[in-house]
């Protein structure tokens, strides 16, 4: 067992660092569909989640674990963007280590998966009960369902998913690490967490895990984002519809502070 995190790190040594966390189950090959233009423009780190892709054999226990893990990848401040369960654990590192992120890119995220009483936009508690139950009888069966989910009712992306559950059940995570992102999914709360940085939260219109009406109350709880939604998109924008991903994210992070008159 080893206790360091494996990254690969892409572009110009002397670019603006940039930190991305994938979501549950997968790994940083997921986002190939955009990587080019951002290595273009910031010196990017890509993280694979521990018990995920090459950090297999790197094990966390909760949510405190994996950050105390992802810290020492952070050697000056840093923009940081985070999709589904990685958009949980980026909420994190803001809230124990505010100064060492700059911009927040939040891709189909939330400050809370489960539902609530104070939260409503978001996945009914049974429904990821239901995941948990079926990762003890069937791991592959329950990643291809969380797929599946990911791009229900997206148009076109049928060879979007049969190429990501091919690669994803070659590559799987191991048991440990997808129990412990469905309990971060099931329990982590943000909703009193004021984020001070620059934020934009990137929603999918079809998305099935993150309602878009979300983003009116998303909005009171962090006046500090911007928050964009592209259209017939589902969880994973990024995959279905990356150049209107490049083209929203990529301005708000090269965006240069307007200076004070």
């Amino acid at each position: 067992m080893t206790t360091k995190l494996s990254v690969k790190k892409q572009g110009p040594l002397d670019a603006p660092p940039l930190l991305v966390l994938h979501g549950w189950g997968m790994n940083s090959s997921a986002w190939q569909a955009i990587t080019m233009p951002f290595e273009q423009h910031f010196r990017v780190t890509w993280v694979d989640l521990p018990g995920h892709g090459d950090n297999y054999a790197v094990h966390a226990n909760n949510l405190s674990e994996i950050v105390a893990l992802i810290l020492p990848l952070i050697t000056q401040t840093t923009h940081i963007m985070g999709w589904s369960l990685g958009g949980l654990i980026a909420q994190e590192i803001i809230r124990q280590q505010p100064h060492l992120i700059k911009r927040v890119v939040m891709v189909a995220s939330t400050p809370r998966f489960s539902q609530s009483e104070r939260w409503h936009h978001a996945m009914p508690n049974e429904v990821l009960s239901t995941f948990s139950n079926h990762l003890i009888n069937d791991i592959k069966a329950t990643i291809k369902r969380f797929i599946a989910l990911q791009f229900m009712h997206v148009k076109g992306s049928q060879i979007i998913q049969r190429t990501l559950r091919a690669h994803i059940l070659e590559n799987m995570a191991n048991r440990k690490a997808l129990t412990v992102g469905l309990k971060i999914l099931q329990q982590q709360d943000f909703l009193d967490i004021k984020i001070a940085q620059q934020q934009l939260w990137l929603l999918g219109e079809k998305d099935r895990l993150i309602p878009v009406e979300m983003k009116n109350d998303l909005q009171i709880l962090q006046p500090n984002a911007t928050i964009e939604t592209i259209g017939e998109a589902g969880h994973a924008p990024f995959m279905t519809h990356p150049q209107t991903f490049i083209d929203i994210v990529l301005p708000f992070l090269i965006k240069k502070k307007q200076a004070r008159r």
